[in-house]
């Protein structure tokens, strides 16, 4: 059966029925739970983990499905829900700890023996030497098609094939930075370069746009600085941390100090976040991030290849330079700025 009120073409549903995925929609008319419900399990209490598609469409596989039949039984049987975990925790633990009995160590073993003989490679070129992600390789061949509606279909396919956070926690940044070392070196490279770049940035864009209207407020002003390429990190920041809850409001200029203290007491945010490529540090926008760090005011995160040249320049407000990959910043974010 295909589900398609939002896949966008026959590869997705294809894939859906291939993977065995299903949009919220269907899990809440086979189980009888409401979506709001269904989104507070995740959101609050961490119960269930869908995965995503690109544009953050919830998609729950079979075992999420058992999984939340399970909680309800839980729940029925007076178990309240903020222990739910601690249960579920706990059964999974026996489940393991049978698996891993004498009995089942000599079959678990020859199948996995049986497994790896399949999948061992044969003798060939294999994956070439400058990659050992197959994810970051299959991006990486559609970018160097300069096709990029390819490369759209790709990425969606391995979203929803590997998970959101599976293809954005180093694949993706593989790709991106083979491709900035490539531009250095040939034209080519460039063209592949500017393609993925703008490709990424209206792709980040669109998906920043739907997950922000499930985050709840304060916003927290986030300067991206910088053109092109250098905005691809700040906007998987922001992604990132929408996904995680947080929102953001998106900023692609240097404004004054005055302009910038304003938009935060609007906004009420009790923090802001820069992110600025090591390029930030020969161009013009400098001076106005020097005097926004210099001003007082609410903390303000760095992030980018910039930011520890940046926390070390004088500065009136606390600063915390975040981890240089983006999903680890915004994991960092998560635990200091409220939600």
């Amino acid at each position: 059966m295909s589900y398609n009120y939002f896949m966008a073409s026959a590869t997705h549903i294809e894939l859906q029925d291939e993977e065995g995925l299903y949009p919220i929609r269907h899990v809440c008319a086979e189980t009888g739970i409401n979506d709001v419900t269904l989104r507070a399990w995740e959101r609050r209490y961490g119960l269930i983990r869908p995965m995503r598609t690109p544009k953050g469409h919830r998609l729950y596989s079979l075992s999420d499905i058992a999984r939340i039949k399970r909680i309800m039984e839980l729940l029925e049987q007076g178990i309240p829900v903020s222990q739910v975990h601690r249960v579920l925790n706990d059964e999974s633990a026996h489940s393991t700890a049978r698996a891993e009995s004498p009995e089942a160590e000599g079959t678990r073993t020859q199948a996995t023996g049986e497994r790896e003989r399949r999948a061992s490679p044969g003798p060939g070129p294999g994956i070439a030497p400058h990659t050992t992600d197959p994810i970051a390789e299959a991006l990486y061949a559609s970018v160097a098609n300069l096709d990029a509606d390819q490369l759209d279909r790709i990425y969606t396919r391995m979203v929803m094939r590997h998970g959101w956070d599976g293809v954005h926690e180093s694949a993706f940044l593989e790709v991106y930075r083979r491709l900035r070392e490539e531009s250095r070196h040939s034209a080519e490279g460039e063209v592949r370069l500017a393609i993925f770049a703008a490709w990424s940035t209206a792709a980040f864009a669109d998906q920043l746009r739907s997950a922000t209207r499930a985050c709840d407020e304060p916003s927290y002003p986030c300067l991206v600085l910088g053109g092109g390429h250098q905005q691809v990190g700040g906007m998987l920041l922001q992604l990132a941390c929408a996904r995680r809850g947080m929102k953001t409001l998106p900023l692609f200029d240097a404004t004054s100090p005055e302009g910038l203290d304003t938009l935060i007491r609007r906004l009420r945010a009790p923090a802001m976040i820069i992110h600025g490529s090591s390029q930030l540090m020969r161009s013009p926008e400098l001076p106005r991030v020097e005097a926004i760090l210099n001003q007082a005011g609410p903390p303000c995160y760095l992030a980018g290849s910039a930011a520890l040249e940046l926390s070390q320049m004088e500065h009136g407000r606390e600063i915390e330079v975040l981890p240089g990959p983006p999903l680890e910043a915004a994991a960092r974010l998560s635990r200091h700025l409220p939600e």
